[in-house]
């Protein structure tokens, strides 16, 4: 997953860019993360709804997302178990309620067993305020609180059997990002959530705001 970012690192020191990479927000991040899979057998998905939800039943607005999910083959489509509540119900009393009854989900789509779920968090030692770089006064807190939070999201929906909090870390040096991750999954591990060992990448990135490394950290989840 890490590749297409070191080849965007490279192309933005070619262009000597103003700006690094550690200034792209999580949003920005998340097309370059999925260009990764992009010469995979995996397809990619962005802002996809969380499969279970409260018995209300929330709008598309509402609803909970996830960054990324990867499905088993490329090009293929997710089954929406909530989608699918959602037309049983308004065919209730209806001509079209048998056949409602009767619907299997199409055998080409994936299930959400089946897939791969992952939440993005994006921290940065040094971060940009109005286009100024300077110490990221929340740090700590980003780390901890962020990727907690979504293994939490992850591990309460019971149709989601893989899943990973994927940590992109920028910082000074090349043993602060899986030190600082580190922690964080051990407090974690404190909390006694459900997660597996964390597996890192690092590289270097053009250092024009006091990040010099960038550290991909993914944490699993486990049933």
């Amino acid at each position: 997953m890490s590749k297409y970012l070191v080849d965007f690192e490279a192309d933005l020191r070619r262009e000597h860019a103003y700006q690094g990479l550690d200034s792209f927000s999580e949003l920005q991040l998340h097309p370059l993360l999925c260009q990764g899979f992009a010469n995979s057998p995996f397809g990619v998905l962005r802002e996809v709804g969380y499969p279970s939800s409260p018995k209300d039943q929330p709008n598309d607005a509402q609803r909970q997302r996830c960054d990324l999910v990867i499905t088993p083959k490329a090009d293929q489509s997710l089954f929406d178990p909530i989608d699918e509540q959602r037309v049983r119900k308004k065919a209730v009393g209806t001509l079209f309620e048998s056949f409602v009854d009767n619907h299997e989900p199409n055998q080409d789509d994936a299930l959400p067993e089946s897939a791969f779920w992952i939440e993005v968090k994006s921290v940065a030692q040094f971060s940009y305020v109005d286009g100024v770089p300077g110490p990221n006064p929340k740090y700590t807190n980003d780390l901890l609180c962020g990727p907690r939070e979504d293994v939490i999201k992850l591990a309460s929906d019971p149709l989601i059997w893989f899943g990973a909090s994927l940590v992109v870390l920028f910082t000074q040096d090349k043993e602060t990002g899986p030190h600082d991750i580190s922690v964080s999954v051990n407090a974690m591990i404190d909390l006694d959530l459900p997660i597996s060992v964390p597996i890192f990448e690092s590289f270097p990135i053009n250092n024009l705001a006091g990040n010099a490394w960038c550290t991909i950290g993914m944490i699993p989840i486990r049933l």
